[in-house]
């Protein structure tokens, strides 16, 4: 298993490891060129879990690879328009002449082998009732995060076209186990999200597995104890993230990267209280 730490190239370098990566958000790019050289694996996660800031994840995602044209991304993202031929038909129903649209001018640029997925931006409101999570120095007792997985599939169609030559990740959510919720025919990857019932329930376990079954990567955020490594491993995720593992980092870091190394797929009941 694979943790994607959400640290400098710098701290990278030193605690280089078989089993680490980095995570890139919008607020922690710094080096990204030089990340992307250096062939660490590269999860980027649109920091939606913190705030939903749309200028900032698409000069991050323009920064990723260069942006192809218009008519590119849009061959990518809906090849059907390109089988369906345009008719002019006469009066009286005679096809006087059919056009198909033409080729894209440019090709999609190369994707770097080590960029592994880009998590489309998501929707997360807080159990308190706000619209967005609610920052960490703002919360009271009844706050937590609370996926939205109608507006996040809703999101994920208005980003969907001007970022498909990524290789895009769809965040699951409180409710994405509902039929037609999953954009599986677009996705790279599934980015386990939502509150903690919806994580580490058994639809959620149901939706990983099926992702790994159509070839998907599957990651599971904000996994900071190893019993929630264990858990990620257990029910399929190849990757993991979480911001902890960089706070006191000599000590923690190297024990989740430890935990990474040696943890076996042991099965976990769903009755079991994880704690962060």
């Amino acid at each position: 298993m694979l943790l994607l730490a959400t640290q400098a190239l710098p701290q990278m370098r030193e605690y280089a490891h078989p089993n680490l990566g980095r995570l890139i958000t919008p607020r922690e790019l710094s080096r990204l060129e030089e990340t992307i050289a250096d062939g660490w694996p590269l999860g980027v996660d649109n920091d939606c879990f913190n705030a939903y800031r749309p200028d900032a994840i698409a000069r991050l995602f323009a920064k990723l690879v260069p942006l192809p044209s218009e008519l590119a991304r849009l061959h990518k993202a809906c090849p059907a328009l390109w089988e369906m031929p345009t008719e002019h038909v006469a009066a009286d129903g005679t096809v006087l002449e059919r056009s198909w649209l033409p080729p894209p001018p440019d090709e999609l640029p190369p994707i770097p082998p080590n960029l592994l997925w880009v998590a489309v931006p998501d929707v997360v409101r807080c159990a308190c009732g706000a619209e967005e999570h609610c920052p960490k120095d703002d919360q009271g007792a009844r706050c937590g995060p609370r996926g939205d997985a109608q507006a996040t599939l809703e999101r994920f169609a208005l980003w969907h076209t001007w970022v498909s030559h990524l290789p895009l990740a769809f965040v699951l959510q409180d409710g994405s186990e509902q039929p037609d919720m999953i954009p599986w025919d677009s996705i790279t990857a599934v980015f386990l999200g939502g509150s903690d019932q919806f994580k580490l329930g058994p639809e959620a376990a149901r939706l990983v597995r099926e992702a790994r079954e159509r070839g998907l990567y599957a990651h599971m955020g904000r996994v900071n104890s190893e019993k929630r490594i264990q858990y990620a491993k257990s029910i399929g995720c190849h990757r993991r993230g979480g911001d902890r593992r960089t706070v006191w980092r000599r000590a923690n870091l190297q024990r989740g990267l430890t935990a990474c190394e040696h943890v076996r797929p042991k099965p976990v009941h769903w009755q079991t209280r994880l704690r962060i």
